[in-house]
């Protein structure tokens, strides 16, 4: 098959990742923490028997692999405390701050200058997640607010785990950064256990299949995608980077409200224009 296929699948494993995610916080297991944990172990389990088949060994350098299981685990965090709190259509397209992010650290720590119309890329990247953020009575106070604080931390942690991966890889393999991080982000997760010790015993097979499927699409995704990325980086990037998610709870929003998110069609609207312009301006300064 065509590179541009499995990049589109991949793009639509991402988005079903976000709507699996809202559904199964809204409807299957209210405790994020508890969530979070399950997560983070299933997918972990996925990757398993896929890094043995690939020779895994053991890692020989321990501070980048740490900081990216660090970040690893805040990510994995924050994001679904951020899905638990905000509708899918606004938490996943703030995803795409990260872009932004990268450019400011790169400018911080990294020396590297850019031009004005960089910069400019950078405001409107920000912009744009002003205004995905908007609701029926849009006012700026509904941006500065504790669950979009959520999801900027979310993607910060993100940005962070990209930036210690490379050196992690470099120095360990591919991997063995692929199987160690997460196992080491678990680790690192068992201090959340007291925030749902209780309701452990009370998981139910519904709740372990939802939990499955969002885990099993999400590694599903990033194998496919990394298929496509074997011929065409730039393109699979533009595919990938669209806001499934969003299409996705947009329909929701027609053909059964109840169940996800429910909106006007002007803030669907004006959630896809911003979502665009993100995109966009990510894409054209990471080329």
């Amino acid at each position: 098959m065509p590179f541009y296929v499995f990049a589109w699948i991949a793009s639509f494993l991402f988005g079903l990742v976000g709507i699996i995610g809202k559904l199964t916080s809204k409807h299957s297991i209210s405790n994020p923490w508890l969530f979070n944990f399950l997560w983070t172990l299933l997918s972990l389990l996925l990757i398993l028997p896929v890094a043995l088949i690939n020779n895994v060994g053991i890692p020989s350098h321990w501070t980048n692999l740490t900081f990216v299981a660090l970040f690893n685990a805040l990510f994995n965090t924050f994001y679904i405390l951020g899905i638990s709190m905000l509708d899918v259509s606004v938490m996943v397209p703030l995803l795409n701050l990260r872009t932004g992010f990268v450019a400011i650290i790169g400018a911080l720590f990294l020396g590297e200058i850019l031009s004005v119309s960089q910069y400019f890329l950078v405001v409107l990247i920000f912009l744009g997640g002003l205004f995905v953020s908007v609701e029926e009575k849009f006012t700026l106070r509904s941006f500065f607010k504790f669950p979009i604080l959520i999801a900027i931390l979310c993607t910060l942690s993100y940005t962070l785990m990209g930036v210690f991966t490379k050196g992690a890889i470099a120095e360990n393999g591919y991997w063995e950064v692929t199987l160690w991080s997460p196992i080491l982000s678990q680790i690192m997760l068992l201090v959340t256990i007291p925030k749902f010790k209780k309701e452990i015993g009370k998981i139910n097979l519904k709740q372990a299949c939802a939990v499955f499927t969002m885990s099993l699409a999400l590694a599903l995704g990033v194998m496919i995608e990394n298929r496509a990325y074997k011929e065409n980086v730039v393109i699979t990037n533009i595919i990938t980077a669209l806001p499934f998610s969003l299409v996705m709870a947009f329909l929701f929003s027609i053909f059964a409200p109840k169940l996800l998110e429910k909106h006007t069609f002007k803030v669907y609207a004006i959630r896809f224009t911003a979502a665009a312009i993100m995109i966009v301006s990510a894409l054209k300064l990471s080329m």
